[in-house]
């Protein structure tokens, strides 16, 4: 009878459909952490890590010659008694501050030095493991701050899977995935608490520091600790209505607090600036100037590239109809019910106590909102704190409800337990889910990140995919480390990092060779004239400006002008090397460098591009090396695509002839887009070379179609179909025969349809 009793009084769901529930925020887990999202900042960390792992954890600034100098200057020490001043230069040193800095260190030791490091070369997958493992730790955060809220386990998983959902496409392999996992702890930390022991608040201390030394969103702990303290003081002069931590509790968290505030100054390396730079970033006179970076715009930003907003639009009006419902159902509350009998009160142990109001989470939980909706990189937080509160509105609503009507019947307040088909219905429901989304998500991995990558032959693992990382200047960086090249060069910002990462530091120093303009890094080292410095120039300087105010293009003419400025800002900072990335092929910026004698060309592909001032003695000896044959590269066929590139532009009939050959001898050794297409410049500097080219790209486009099905069971077929698209769109006009120009024209629409599904294909 006790044990009838027992099970008549359980939760819905509890029992062996908890392991349901398990596996579905696994699987939703896992499906967070499959969005493609580029690496900008993930280089950069192994950069940087691997220069504290080499040289320690200091402020000197090892890859760009623009950014912050480390130590304090003497106009600055001037300002303090002469007895501080050795106190500021330990405790608060300038130049780089990396409050990332243990972020930085585990993703190079996680790649390069740990026993779980692939060993197959450019594939970093031990980064894909680790966001796989950031994001199951996140879920079940979120879980169980709904169940110690008291809220069903059914509804509390389904809110954890919601959770993840809502944030998946921001979240990355950089630093600031750990805070959104700290953030579900915090928080987890605070409803402990206050519903367990307040003693729990003490948890913040060791919290706070480890994550000042990961990332620099340590700081949202202090700012909701604020809210924290002031609800639970007003709160807690009415326990009756509100749930509070009461009097001592607040002194409790207020010492923890501070606690927790001098120990991620002392226990960090750079301790209090690791502080007072947060504070610069985000409230100094520059600080609207970074934020015009996409990913810190406001959330229903709908044409923003970065991430969406629309699960956490739908998650926004869903929360503020379930904050309605609670509101209405709170108003429900009766009078004073019947008193049981004794025979009652054994069946029923214990009426339902109508739930207090926890006005401290539910304001943390609003704030975070806010700071989504301002700026969209703190979705995923917003809906790890928002999710677990949203579901105990319905779990409190439901048993409101339910009591009430229980109320109006017999006047006592009792919770009518879930039917068992109901129950069952729902288990199936949850079981039939997880099978769905499992079986589909799964399938989609396979095919998107283990199958053959049409994009690429080499970068093609996992890491490579999901971080769109097989766009990164390898071959390039390669060339740049393999020919020693120094100095300083303009880079475009998001693949800065890739560059320091690329290059060989030096030994005693840990600075690399060639040094950056820019990189993602941008506040955390750089001022912000430094940074409109660099825009200008990619922009095209004051010429443009005025184009565009014009509403018109440039002229020929202007694009001198153009050419002039740029390269004068140039000689000013130094620059002899530009790189560029295929995406900024068409700027303002590389046009007109294109059209100068003193810019040339030595390395390019269909990813990226490196010009070299030819007036400079560094670009002058590494060109001639070029045409003498002694520059390294990486492969033939990029030395072949480089000598193809310069000699086509050149005014003597024999030399274009020679960078004709080599064009189809890169062509037959790699196809690329890059090839083909100064095939195609030949032509237009030597009609006469039509008919050589009309018959090598006929062999080329005949050759593809005969083995066409099995180059798709291989990786990189889309960089030999592209190369025959623009074939077939060339000989379509320029055939002779009619029945292969039909061919032509035929496989032109193929082609395309084929590429656009590639496209298509490779996302996620």
């Amino acid at each position: 009878m006790a044990k009838r009793m027992k099970q008549k009084h359980k939760d819905a769901f509890s029992g062996w459909p908890i392991v349901l529930f398990f596996l579905a925020m696994l699987v939703f887990a896992i499906h967070s952490g499959t969005r493609m999202v580029a690496a900008g900042d993930t280089w950069v960390a192994m950069a940087s890590g691997r220069h504290f792992l080499t040289h320690g954890v200091d402020t000197v600034e090892p890859f760009s010659a623009n950014s912050h100098k480390p130590g304090p200057t003497e106009a600055e020490l001037k300002k303090y008694p002469k007895w501080l001043h050795g106190v500021i230069k330990k405790w608060h040193p300038t130049g780089w501050v990396n409050q990332n800095w243990l972020t930085h260190v585990m993703f190079y030791w996680l790649t390069h030095k740990s026993p779980f490091a692939d060993a197959q070369e450019y594939s970093f997958n031990t980064l894909v493991y680790w966001k796989f493992a950031v994001c199951i730790l996140t879920v079940f955060c979120v879980y169980y701050i709904g169940r110690v809220l008291g809220v069903n386990p059914a509804l509390a998983a389904a809110f954890a899977c919601f959770a993840v959902f809502v944030g998946r496409s921001f979240v990355d392999i950089r630093p600031q995935v750990f805070t959104n996992l700290l953030v579900s702890i915090f928080v987890l930390i605070l409803v402990l608490a206050t519903y367990r022991n307040v003693l729990y608040i003490w948890l913040i201390v060791p919290l706070g520091v480890f994550w000042c030394n990961i990332h620099g969103g340590y700081i949202y702990l202090f700012i909701m600790l604020i809210p924290f303290v002031a609800c639970n003081f007003v709160t807690g002069i009415s326990k009756k209505w509100f749930v509070s931590i009461g009097l001592k509790g607040v002194y409790q968290t207020i010492l923890a607090g501070l606690a927790a505030f001098l120990a991620v100054i002392v226990f960090n390396p750079f301790h209090l600036t690791n502080l007072t730079h947060t504070f610069l970033v985000s409230v100094s006179k520059h600080a609207e100037l970074w934020r015009t970076v996409n990913e810190w715009h406001p959330a229903f930003e709908w044409t923003n590239p970065v991430g969406t907003g629309v699960p956490f639009a739908v998650m926004f009006g869903v929360s503020l109809g379930l904050f309605g419902l609670w509101l209405i159902s709170l108003a429900l509350r009766p009078g004073q019910p019947a008193k049981l009998t004794r025979r009652e009160a054994k069946e029923n142990p214990g009426e339902y106590q109508w739930p207090r109001i926890d006005l401290a989470l539910a304001s943390i939980a609003a704030l975070t909102v806010y700071m989504a909706i301002r700026s969209r990189r703190f979705i995923p937080i917003a809906a790890n704190v928002a999710c677990p509160v949203m579901a105990m509105f319905i779990d409190q609503s439901v048993r409101m409800i339910s009591a009430r009507l229980y109320f109006n019947r017999h006047n006592r307040l009792v919770v009518s337990p879930m039917s068992r088909p109901l129950e069952i219905s729902f288990t199936i429901l949850t079981m039939g889910a997880v099978l769905f989304f499992g079986t589909w998500w799964g399938l989609k991995f396979k095919r998107i990140y283990l199958d053959p990558w049409p994009t690429d032959r080499v970068l093609n693992s996992v890491f490579m995919r999901m971080t769109a990382s097989y766009a990164k200047p390898f071959y390039a960086g390669q060339f740049i480390r393999e020919n020693k090249l120094k100095g300083k060069m303009f880079n475009y910002w998001t693949e800065g990092g890739f560059i320091a990462w690329t290059q060989d530091p030096d030994p005693n120093t840990g600075k690399t060779p060639l040094q950056l303009f820019m990189d993602g890094r941008a506040q955390a080292a750089y001022k912000a004239d430094d940074y409109r410095m660099w825009a200008s120039i990619m922009a095209g300087g004051p010429v443009v400006q005025r184009a565009a105010l014009a509403r018109r293009e440039p002229t020929s003419s202007e694009y001198v002008q153009i050419g002039d400025w740029i390269n004068e800002q140039f000689k000013r900072h130094d620059v002899w090397l530009v790189l560029m990335p295929a995406v900024q092929f068409d700027a303002k910026l590389m046009n007109a460098l294109e059209r100068r004698i003193d810019w040339r060309t030595v390395f390019i592909s269909d990813k990226q591009k490196l010009m070299v001032n030819y007036d400079t003695p560094q670009g002058r000896e590494l060109l001639n090396s070029l045409l003498t044959n002694q520059t390294k590269y990486p492969d033939e066929v990029h030395k072949f695509l480089a000598l193809a590139y310069n000699m086509l532009r050149s005014k003597d009939e024999q030399i274009v002839m020679q960078g004709f050959s080599f064009a189809l001898r890169s062509l037959e050794l790699d196809p690329s887009q890059t090839a083909i297409l100064e095939i195609l410049r030949a032509v237009q500097r030597e009609p006469k070379l039509i008919d050589l080219a009309g018959e090598a790209l006929t062999m080329y486009v005949k050759h593809f179609e005969d083995n066409r099905n099995r180059y798709r069971k291989e990786d990189g077929y889309a960089k030999r179909l592209i190369p025959a698209l623009v074939a077939v769109r060339w000989l379509a006009k320029t055939s002779k025969d009619p029945e292969f120009v039909q061919f032509c024209n035929g496989k032109k629409k193929e082609y395309k349809i084929e590429q656009d599904y590639l496209f298509e294909y490779t996302k996620w």
